[in-house]
């Protein structure tokens, strides 16, 4: 579980990153969550949102200028 904490937080940090639109960037998170719920358990959906939110609100403190 661990292992997803960190790839999912990755991503989120990746695609802020990358995704300059805030809205954009959180659809795209939506759109990931909503598969990964899909493939394996409604729950997990749920926690993969907040893995990437997790990775978004990590960029916003130390990878925006």
């Amino acid at each position: 579980m661990l292992k997803y904490l960190l790839i999912f937080s990755l991503l989120g940090f990746a695609i802020s990153a990358f995704v300059k639109n805030e809205k954009n960037t959180f659809i795209s998170f939506a759109v990931i969550s909503i598969f990964w719920g899909l493939s394996t358990a409604p729950v997990w959906g749920l926690a993969t949102l907040g893995e990437l939110s997790l990775g978004y609100f990590i960029y916003t403190a130390v990878g925006k200028k």
